[in-house]
């Protein structure tokens, strides 16, 4: 006997609901792409593969999904052929989250991560092609480094916790939106779009951001990006101190303890994003 194919959350959404007829049922099938491809944004998804989850014809799903992609809601790789969620989805997402307090979620992390390791901890919180410092917790070291002030804005590549969540975004978004702020990045010593690229390259093969701080000589910062769980990057814990702490093995030991942070971070923010 042959075994059943499993059901995905879309089609089991669309078993739940059936499907309205007119208008609503065109919506109510992009919306079942969308939730679909939400399980899989990480890597994205190709046609065929939303159109086998979701149970939608392959033509139908075809020109839903090259409607989506013109509204700048998705946007399509040709080199892999296949779909991300693209800059209005990221925007939509941005315009939610102005209800949720991060700052005011983050401070027990901020707090502990100041107790443990003792150095300046920063918060970096994504805006639009932007990132805002929102909020930094002083540790106990006698030489401080407040490299960056509460409420700075920076195009997203400069500084480590804006590196930080520019190399987790999409790889297409992640261009534009260094496109974007090209002139504004080349205003900033020593920096380029062209030397954001390697940064960021160098921040996606190690899986966290250790760099020098820009234009503040002797201090170096280690930065994770704290991610939703539909793979959104959302924000930046940062851990900034003299050059002289920050050893190979100590910037290891830093990114060890800022990914558990900025894991449990995600969960909290999530906890609040569904309950809004």
């Amino acid at each position: 006997m042959n075994k059943p194919e499993p059901v995905s959350r879309s089609q089991s959404a669309a078993a739940a609901h059936p499907v309205a007829p007119g208008g609503t049922q065109s919506l109510q099938r992009a919306m079942a792409l969308l939730r679909e491809l939400v399980a899989h944004q990480r890597h994205g998804s190709s046609t065929a593969q939303l159109a086998a989850g979701t149970g939608i014809d392959r033509a139908t799903a075809h020109r839903m999904l090259q409607c989506l992609a013109a509204e700048e809601l998705l946007t399509y790789d040709p080199a892999t052929r296949k779909y991300h969620f693209g800059r209005l989805a990221f925007e939509i997402g941005f315009a939610a989250s102005d209800r949720i307090d991060i700052p005011q979620l983050a401070k027990p992390t901020m707090t502990r991560l100041a107790e443990r390791t003792g150095d300046t901890v920063f918060l970096m919180v994504r805006s639009g092609d932007d990132a805002v410092c929102a909020d930094r917790a002083i540790g106990s070291y006698p030489i401080k480094t407040f490299v960056v002030d509460v409420g700075t804005r920076r195009p997203l590549g400069i500084g480590g916790g804006s590196l930080a969540i520019l190399a987790r975004l999409p790889a297409a978004v992640a261009e534009l939106s260094l496109r974007q702020s090209a002139q504004r990045i080349a205003g900033y010593p020593g920096m380029s779009v062209e030397r954001v690229r390697e940064l960021m390259d160098e921040a996606q093969r190690r899986g966290f951001v250790a760099m020098d701080v820009v234009a503040v000589p002797g201090a170096r910062t280690v930065s994770m990006a704290v991610m939703t769980g539909a793979g959104r990057p959302v924000a930046a814990l940062s851990v900034t101190a003299i050059a002289a702490r920050m050893t190979p093995e100590r910037e290891l030991e830093l990114a060890r303890l800022l990914e558990q942070e900025a894991r449990d971070l995600g969960e909290i923010l999530d906890k609040r994003f569904s309950s809004v």
